[in-house]
């Protein structure tokens, strides 16, 4: 099984840069900031991609295959769901992963970052609450 451990560090690693986005975002003006916001948003990309390629190619076909059941049954769950995380970070990612979209939308990529950043940040809680601890069992 995938070691637990890596992956809490890479839980730690994407934390922080959602703190990096989340005060850069909140520094007003915007502008001035934009430089290194997109250098969080795509450093971002890369390691949540390297993430969750980890936990679909190691983590979640071992759990699915666990003998506990009630692991299997949050690895199901917890699986699709990440699916539609997935899913919509791609869009955000694509949607301002560059200097001129973001300064094309200010306001609609505040919001959507806003929205993104929370969305990531409780999956991460999610797991790292009621995941991880019972695979250390």
């Amino acid at each position: 099984m995938t070691n637990i451990n890596n992956l809490e560090r890479q839980h730690a690693e994407i934390r922080e840069l959602i703190t990096n986005i989340s005060r850069s975002v909140d520094y007003k003006p915007l502008e001035e900031n934009i430089d290194i916001i997109v250098k969080y948003i795509n450093t971002l990309a890369g390691k949540i991609t390297i993430h969750m390629n980890t936990e679909d190619n190691f983590l979640y076909p071992a759990l699915l295959n666990s003998n506990n059941e009630q692991i299997r049954i949050i690895a199901k769950e917890y699986k699709q769901e990440m699916g539609n995380i997935s899913n919509l970070f791609n869009l955000y990612k694509n949607k301002f992963n560059t200097k001129s979209k973001i300064l094309n939308n200010i306001e609609t990529f505040s919001k959507e970052t806003i929205d993104i950043l929370s969305l990531l940040q409780k999956r991460i809680e999610k797991e790292d609450k009621n995941l991880y601890p019972k695979i250390k069992e």
